[in-house]
């Protein structure tokens, strides 16, 4: 089972490199490099989210049925992978087929997606009740020390290193892939799932509206997918937007953009070990409510505060509080997931997290828009999302309710 947990937690470290170098370095080659509309970047988030919606309830119904992972793992692997390749060879390679490229990279993060309709339920093959939160956090502080990896690993291309084409951010990518590749072959090759196991019979019809139906009759498990829909909102558009509100706001160098969010990203899968522990031990809806509390309070002053040296301690404080949100919440929903349903649940909350690339960068788009493309329309997206984390601590204690209901009749 150790080994397990180390190919398991291997793959998070891996496929967060190439996700962090495309988040970081993707969008400012096509908005900032290429020029071309903000908008751009975030509507092949919500394409390939739709994308997901479209196909995940069948192949999670199939998942339930067989309870076979590992294959549909590499299948979507290796097509993420060409995704990726071709939308790095198209950045490096060509000039004036920015849709076109953008269009690969949509296709590269459906893919990518998928993955995890496969990798995030063997989470509960793995674990106990007793540990999940643990073994979830080990995987996220895997995941933030990829995302390091996937920051300084390539700072040196973003510098003037370069493997194909011109020096540039595009230049992040392709040794990204390279790494993803490479890291992701042992649970690939040597996971093997526990044949002898029977799956929960499962003979609900794979469609989204019935499986909608049956979770939310399971109260604290929709409560929670509608929690963590609208706080993993705020939290990833802000993630993908980073780099450009840097730049916007303080006008940081790429070098610097990096550091911070290497030292960002270490704390971050700190705090993911950690919180994962004491909320095995506290409870995680009353752990992940504080820190969603701390989130409400560090956006506004991320907004107010204009001085970047006096930011730091927050982003750092940030960093902290960052990792342990998906650890906890990951755990949560094995948690409260029906038996024969945990990777249909599973599926709902990658759609949860995916659709943050709906509403979240609609609603940043949407003050852009309004309040402009600088200081102030970054401060007005930054007090927007704060509003959807007011909103999600509603549902975490309707959780916390149901959830302690659930507990005293067991």
């Amino acid at each position: 089972m150790v080994k397990k947990i180390i190919y398991w937690s291997l793959y998070d470290f891996a496929n967060s490199i190439v996700l962090m170098a495309f988040l970081f370095y993707f969008s400012q080659w096509l908005v900032i490099d290429r020029g071309q509309p903000a908008w751009w970047y975030n509507f092949s988030l919500i394409i390939s989210s739709v994308l997901f919606l479209i196909t995940a309830p069948k192949a999670s119904h199939l998942i339930d049925q067989t309870g076979k992972k590992i294959k549909g793992l590499r299948w979507w692997t290796i097509m993420s992978f060409i995704g990726f390749t071709a939308t790095a060879l198209m950045t490096v390679l060509v000039s004036g087929f920015e849709l076109l490229t953008t269009t690969f990279y949509t296709l590269a993060m459906y893919a990518y997606l998928m993955c995890f309709l496969y990798f995030t339920p063997m989470l509960n093959d793995l674990s106990r009740s007793s540990n999940r939160s643990w073994i979830s956090g080990l995987g996220q502080g895997a995941n933030s020390i990829g995302q390091v990896t996937g920051v300084l690993v390539t700072l040196p291309f973003v510098n003037g290193l370069t493997l194909l084409g011109e020096p540039g951010r595009a230049q992040a990518l392709l040794p990204a892939i390279i790494l993803f590749s490479l890291f992701s072959l042992p649970i690939l090759i040597f996971y093997r799932e526990n044949t002898f196991l029977t799956p929960p019979k499962n003979n609900l019809p794979p469609n989204s509206l019935n499986l909608l139906k049956i979770i939310w009759s399971y109260r604290p498990l929709a409560f929670m997918l509608i929690a963590y829909f609208l706080f993993s909102d705020t939290l990833i558009t802000f993630a993908n937007n980073f780099p450009l509100y840097l730049e916007t706001i303080h006008g940081v160098s790429d070098t610097i953009k990096s550091l911070l969010t290497a030292m960002i990203l270490v704390l971050a899968a700190i705090g993911a070990v950690i919180f994962g522990r004491l909320a095995d031990k506290k409870g995680e809806v009353k752990i992940l409510t504080w820190i969603i509390i701390a989130w409400c309070v560090i956006f506004p002053a991320m907004a107010l505060i204009t001085n970047f040296y006096f930011l730091i301690p927050v982003f750092l404080v940030a960093g902290l509080l960052f990792g342990p949100v998906w650890g906890i919440s990951r755990s949560l929903v094995g948690q409260l997931a029906p038996t024969n349903l945990v990777a249909s649940s599973y599926s709902y909350y990658v759609i949860a997290e995916r659709f943050a690339t709906f509403i979240g960068p609609g609603i940043w788009s949407l003050a852009l828009i309004t309040a402009g493309e600088g200081v102030r329309g970054y401060q007005t997206g930054l007090f927007f999302l704060t509003i959807l984390l007011v909103i999600s601590l509603i549902f975490l204690k309707q959780i916390n309710r149901k959830y302690k209901l659930i507990e005293k009749r067991v």
